[in-house]
């Protein structure tokens, strides 16, 4: 393309065979290779500023090249009559890396082209300030409408932002012509450079796997009567090395703290409060007593360097230089460095049953009849994501950040896109004069959902407050749960029972990174609960709480065929989509959050009348399972 582009390709070869060991055995085995080149950008080379900074982070992607995939099976009639089989297999298959996680990559990987440069105008550090832009042109003027990413109290009128945006917009179109060669402002060298993180975890990780899959399935399957089919299935599946983001710096992580950055950051807090520059117990609390809260203290540096996006550098008011961030990481000189790392891990295992029947007529009745009904007994379990109940971190090959960044793995559970039962069945029935009737019906019990302690909205120093492991993630799952926990186990016949226990244990008191401040003397449980810098209270559930749905659909079509001559045929059809009207609550795009606010919506806030605000609104019958019934009608003139 003009402005550059990348040619993603896979290479496979597969030998195979079939071995008929028996009469009534036979063998099949074979191996597969995959190579794929272009999918992980491994093309580009190392990135001396990134190496500077963590050793061997920088080094170009590894080019996976043994991507080997033996299978093998068989299949058994112990009767030799043919009307039973017993069947099983194991096999090794990789996946295909998402096409768009590539392109995001090179957000930041390509030091120079035209493409991946979508860059922000304003940068949320310390003291907001605008992204350099090409050509010496003007900064925006917007950027000064948030400050530490909080709304001021006299913010920019929306018409007069608005136009302002337009012109900032003209001007940079201006200033950069189309040019391949031009340096990429994204290239996460120049952003180190000026000390800022790429914010979102974009790029592959050096010492890239390609994700897999472990398959294994035993099954039987037997003829009842002529045109009946039983087959029973135990499938198990274990994925390994799909994508989790996590920062590896470690930004947050209380096995960096830095205490001598502790006390300036506590030493500029008491003296912007008028308590001089000690950082002993009366300097901090006559700052608490002129109101300072811990995002005061965080705001000087006492949190993660994650607060800010940025390397931390605050001037020491007691003349001894600049300082970092209390807890920066493993290198505190540099930002934090999200990447997507080849570490995560799920498992599958179903029991899946299903019979089937196809029958002829020749009577003056029924012309035929086929159906089948399925039902499947599943466990699917993975790593989760940071945020395991949002669309993007309920799919595990979307590329989520990882619920905790020391253990991955922490809080392995069930995946919010899981289903126990699931019980689906279908068919159809040819009548005389040309009509058949159809019918499919879903009947799955519901997804689950992991209970979050939220955050409380008062800005930075979030570690002190809902980081329950120490890693530097936030809005952790309540202490004791883990992923997918509600629906598995916790309900809402028992959820006050367990956020009754988090608020006795936990509520009130110190996060390890408050532990942490503690253990070094630099305040007390009492002074830290006075300024906010514990694990919050989390709202107990109403009466009449909700659990998560089933999911209900019922689809019904009616169709008449008849010949008009001997090469024309009419034909009508009515559809009734959810025929009986289920209402549907809680799949993947509306489910019922797990954040612990107490709200509509949430798991400890919502009544069978709020529950709507899940309900499954109006679509077309064909693309939205469960939606309020629909009706509808064709007609179709085949020649």
């Amino acid at each position: 393309m003009p402005a550059g582009a990348f040619f993603p390709n896979r290479l496979g070869l597969y030998v195979g065979d079939s071995w008929k060991w028996k009469k009534n055995v036979t063998l099949i085995y074979g191996l597969r290779y995959v190579r794929e080149t272009g999918r992980t950008n491994s093309d580009y080379p190392a990135i001396p500023q990134l190496n500077a900074l963590i050793p061997g982070l920088g080094n170009p992607v590894r080019q996976p090249n043994l991507n080997f995939a033996p299978q093998l099976g068989f299949a058994w009639n112990p009767t030799g009559s043919g009307k039973t089989s017993i069947r099983g297999g194991i096999g090794l298959f990789y996946d295909n890396v998402l096409a768009p996680t590539v392109a995001v990559d090179l957000t930041n990987r390509a030091p120079v082209g035209a493409f991946s440069q979508p860059p922000a105008a304003c940068t949320g550090t310390a003291s907001p300030q605008p992204v350099p832009v090409p050509g010496g042109m003007l900064q925006p003027t917007f950027c000064g409408a948030m400050v530490d990413g909080v709304l001021t109290n006299n913010p920019v009128a929306i018409g007069v932002a608005a136009n302002q945006i337009l012109a900032f917009q003209k001007q940079y179109q201006l200033a950069s012509p189309l040019n391949v060669n031009a340096p990429n402002p994204n290239y996460i060298g120049t952003l180190l450079q000026q000390g800022l993180s790429t914010g979102a975890a974009n790029m592959f990780d050096p010492n890239f796997q390609t994700p897999r899959s472990l398959e294994m399935n035993i099954g039987i399957q037997q003829e009842l009567r002529p045109g009946m089919v039983l087959s029973a299935d135990y499938l198990r599946n274990v994925g390994t090395h799909y994508v989790l983001g996590i920062d590896e710096n470690h930004t947050g992580d209380i096995r960096y703290f830095n205490k001598a950055a502790a006390l300036q950051a506590i030493s500029a807090t008491n003296q912007s409060f008028n308590c001089g520059t000690g950082t002993d117990f009366n300097n901090i609390q006559c700052a608490i007593s002129a109101g300072a809260q811990m995002t005061d203290f965080a705001n000087n540096g006492l949190t993660s360097s994650a607060d800010f996006g940025a390397v931390c550098s605050f001037p020491s008011v007691t003349g001894l230089g600049s300082y970092g961030c209390a807890f920066p990481g493993i290198n505190p000189s540099a930002p934090p460095l999200p990447f997507l790392k080849t570490i995560g891990r799920s498992v599958y295992n179903g029991l899946q049953l299903k019979l089937t029947q196809s029958v002829e007529y020749s009577g003056r009745g029924l012309r035929a009849v086929s159906y089948q009904i399925a039902y499947t007994l599943s466990r699917f379990q993975n790593s989760g994501s940071s945020n395991p109940n949002g669309p993007g971190g309920q799919d595990q090959n979307s590329s989520p950040l990882a619920l905790d960044y020391a253990n991955p793995n922490r809080y392995f559970g069930p995946s919010t896109l899981a289903r126990t039962h699931q019980l689906s069945f279908g068919g159809w029935v040819e009548l005389p004069r040309g009509f058949q009737l159809s019918a499919i019906g879903h009947f799955w019990s519901p997804l689950s959902t992991t209970l979050r302690v939220p955050n409380t909205n008062l800005g930075r120093g979030e570690i002190f407050r809902t980081d329950f492991t120490g890693d530097g993630t936030v809005q952790d799952p309540l202490p004791g749960t883990y992923l997918g926990n509600f629906d598995r186990g916790i309900n809402a016949s028992n959820i006050n029972q367990v956020i009754t226990n988090y608020n006795n244990t936990y509520a009130n008191q110190p996060t390890p990174a408050g532990q942490v401040l503690i253990q070094n003397g630099l305040f007390t449980l009492t002074q830290l609960q006075q300024l906010g810098a514990v694990a919050p209270v989390v709202a107990l559930a109403p009466p009449g709480q909700v659990n998560l749905s089933w999911l209900r659909a019922f689809d019904l079509n009616v169709r008449w065929s008849h010949a008009i001559g001997e090469k024309v045929t009419l034909e009508t059809n009515v559809s009734f989509y959810n025929l009986f009207n289920f209402a549907n609550f809680d799949l993947p795009s509306t489910l019922l959050n797990g954040l612990l606010t107490g709200a509509a919506g949430q798991i400890n806030g919502t009544t069978a009348l709020g529950h709507n605000i899940d309900r499954v609104g109006v679509g077309t019958g064909v693309y939205s399972l469960g939606a309020p019934r629909q009706i509808e009608f064709g007609l179709r003139l085949v020649f």
